[in-house]
């Protein structure tokens, strides 16, 4: 008969930082049946990280021998797999997954998560998690740490998972800044196509989006989501010489990357990395005026007043001097959507928002988003790789991967 294991979760809350107890867990340093004086080992994404890394840095290919390619080269959810892969080669006693299903589309994680609850049978699973929907069903017990402190461990069903109930009373603050000539269609791509060294990866895209307009770009991961938004945002030289128009404007007809960047606002989980300095709340939001990585310029006394204006729609006044580094992943998204906003660009750009955010502030996050689409004339393109319930569109556009490359559908 098959022994049974104990299998937990965590929250990920910033009021109880890992780098306090992570260590003592994977040691089994706690009191905690079946983990008590055993070893474990983390499947996370800051794990994964580090091994490109030493990939990049040494050529040590520890992840992928045998295979001949990089893990650059592969997808994400083929760079989790040889993750997963290369710690059970290890022989742990038991498993800790940190938001395992994070930045994996919908077949991905579906491979994934069957492949964890046939693991489940063999080792216990510690499961850090952001969203109650992303757990495990064998899980039956809540670890809850305050510091390195190991505070409870309470059942499921009588953990108490938060929901956020706080409403965004206050309009949004109407723009100061004026743009010129603006057209009805915004982006208009047809018969777009794509390759890199010979693989098709985008086939006769069209797509138009016009103004105050909320789209939901949708697709799993290798479709060319990125590669289509980098070439409505970015220099991605692909777009040249193709039938892409920007705000009336062929790309490649004179018009600078700055020009078109001016009117769209844009955030990615990847921008925070940009934010590395002591910012306040204030400072961030400030710089969205002048696109710039900090606050290096005196704004206007009607520029103050609407950055106030924005933090009072956000309930964050009172923390204007606080640094935004020491903030949670859901607020620091919610002032980065602010600073994208303070000028009401006619695009906003919104590149995986909802990564590493917990559910109280995917509700957050996204009824700011709805609030946007109410109370503006600009257009949003949402970008996820999953289903997000609390999101709303006008207008979904699809990208189906094909052996010719990825088609996209309007829904």
């Amino acid at each position: 008969m098959a022994r049974s294991h104990q299998h937990y979760a965590i929250e990920d809350s910033t009021l109880s930082p890992q780098l306090h107890w992570l260590p003592q867990l994977l040691s089994g340093a706690y009191k905690l049946s079946g983990l008590e004086g055993k070893r474990g080992v983390l499947f996370s994404n800051s794990v994964l990280e580090k091994y490109i890394e030493e990939e990049n840095k040494y050529d040590n290919f520890e992840l992928t021998s045998g295979k001949n390619r990089g893990l650059r080269t592969l997808s994400t959810g083929e760079q989790k797999k040889a993750l997963l892969a290369y710690l059970l080669q290890q022989s742990p006693d038991f498993i800790v997954l940190h938001n395992p299903y994070e930045t994996l589309d919908k077949a991905s994680v579906l491979a994934l998560k069957q492949q964890l609850m046939a693991l489940s049978k063999d080792m216990p699973i510690v499961f850090i998690f952001n969203r109650q929907d992303d757990l495990l069903p064998v899980i039956t017990q809540v670890i809850i740490f305050e510091k390195e402190a190991l505070k409870a461990v309470v059942a499921i069903e009588e953990y108490n998972f938060k929901k956020n109930d706080f409403i965004f009373d206050k309009d949004i603050p109407p723009a100061i800044t004026t743009y010129t000539d603006i057209p009805e269609v915004l982006v208009e791509l047809k018969n777009i196509n794509v390759s890199y060294e010979e693989r098709c990866i985008l086939k006769n895209i069209n797509w138009t989006i016009k103004k105050k307009e909320f789209w939901h770009l949708v697709g799993p991961n290798g479709s060319g989501k990125t590669t289509l938004l980098s070439m409505i945002y970015g220099n991605n030289t692909k777009g040249y010489g193709q039938n892409l128009y920007l705000f009336g404007k062929k790309k490649g007809s004179g018009e600078s990357v700055w020009d078109i960047k001016q009117r769209i606002g844009y955030i990615s989980p990847s921008m925070l990395e940009l934010f590395k300095r002591n910012h306040t709340v204030a400072q961030m939001i400030l710089s969205g005026f002048f696109d710039s990585i900090g606050l290096y310029q005196t704004p206007s006394t009607a520029q103050v007043n609407t950055a106030n204006k924005w933090m009072e729609v956000l309930n964050l006044s009172q923390e204007k001097n606080t640094s935004f580094l020491k903030l949670s992943p859901a607020i620091q998204r919610l002032i980065l959507i602010a600073r994208a906003m303070i000028k009401h660009p006619p695009l906003l750009i919104l590149d995986e928002p909802l990564i590493n955010v917990d559910d109280d502030g995917t509700m957050l996050i996204s009824a700011l988003i709805h609030k946007i689409a109410q109370e503006s004339e600009t257009s949003i393109l949402f970008v996820s790789h999953r289903n997000e319930p609390t999101i709303q569109p006008d207008f979904t556009y699809v990208l189906s991967p094909s052996p010719d490359g990825s088609i996209g559908i309007k829904q």
